[in-house]
């Protein structure tokens, strides 16, 4: 087999979040692991206006190059991965007997409703079916404008980079579980990230999305009340109870998850996306001292691979 290498950036709060993967032979390396403070916050919705102000843009690029730039890089391809908090996330009903033009163009509408946007502003979408119920398709759907998405493209082609995809967070980190811990497929699981101001929780069972929920933070001492609020609004009424939880997230502190799982009655874990990774001493050394948790995201959009 082949070596590949892929990068994860996460957008994160004042900082850039950089890890590169080597795969061989289902073997996993990481080459790279390095965090890059930044004096904009990408990660609040100035983010949106990077496409139409020049000046912010200019910033945003050299950012992006400095941290490219600072080690030797092998990849050619990058995965870029944004807080909840950014995208338009929501779940929407749609009647089923729509075409499919006619059903995208509803969903463009309510995206451009939701986020306040011009009705002629055009969004890239990405969907998936939670459920069919007659008549009725519920979507849950993650939404960007299509000129913020077309501007990251342009700017990873000038690194000589491939953009992979957008992703979030959550997601990526519910994407690598499934890849990591296959045998959960079958089980009654959720997936929970926490954050210093929201936290966010996706359900499956049996195989089945069950949805996901965010929230904002009010008092940290109640967190896991609100992690279990966020949880029981994904409730299946048919479902037994919750097999397995998966924490994420810098505010995921040690006393919450015993809390949880005293509270839940089910095996909670922290999610270490790099666990079975091979990392060097010297890149070891730099995790130790940022903190492994803190790569969470853009080291599970590493490990995935492009596409």
């Amino acid at each position: 087999m082949g070596v590949t290498h892929h990068i994860g950036l996460e957008i994160a709060e004042r900082s850039f979040r950089f890890v590169e993967i080597q795969q061989q032979d289902r073997q996993s390396t990481i080459l790279r692991a390095d965090t890059l403070e930044t004096a904009r916050d990408y990660a609040s919705r100035l983010f949106f206006d990077i496409p139409f102000d020049r000046d912010l843009a200019r910033q945003f690029i050299t950012d992006l190059a400095t941290v490219y730039h600072r080690h030797t890089v092998y990849a050619g391809s990058i995965s870029l991965v944004l807080p909840a908090t950014l995208p338009l996330v929501f779940t929407v009903p749609v009647e089923s007997r729509l075409s499919e033009r006619e059903r995208n163009r509803q969903l463009q509408w309510e995206c451009t409703s939701l986020a306040n946007l011009p009705e002629d502003t055009r969004m890239r979408m990405l969907t998936h079916v939670l459920e069919k119920d007659g008549e009725v398709i519920r979507y849950l759907v993650v939404a960007l404008p299509q000129a913020l998405v077309d501007f990251l493209t342009q700017t990873c082609e000038y690194l000589t980079l491939n953009l992979g995809s957008v992703d979030v967070d959550h997601f990526a980190i519910e994407n690598v579980l499934r890849q990591l811990y296959p045998h959960d497929v079958s089980q009654h699981y959720a997936v929970v990230g926490m954050h210093d101001g929201h936290c966010t929780a996706g359900r499956y069972a049996d195989g089945t999305y069950l949805g996901f929920r965010m929230g904002a933070v009010s008092y940290r001492e109640h967190y896991a009340a609100q992690v279990l609020r966020l949880l029981e609004g994904l409730q299946p009424s048919n479902a037994g109870a919750l097999q397995h939880l998966y924490v994420y997230g810098n505010a995921a502190a040690p006393h919450v998850l015993d809390s949880l799982e005293d509270i839940l009655s089910c095996r909670v874990t922290r999610c270490v996306p790099l666990a079975d990774t091979s990392i060097p001493d010297e890149i070891q050394q730099n995790i130790d001292s940022t903190g492994e948790h803190v790569f969470d995201a853009a080291a599970a959009a590493a490990l995935m691979g492009p596409g």
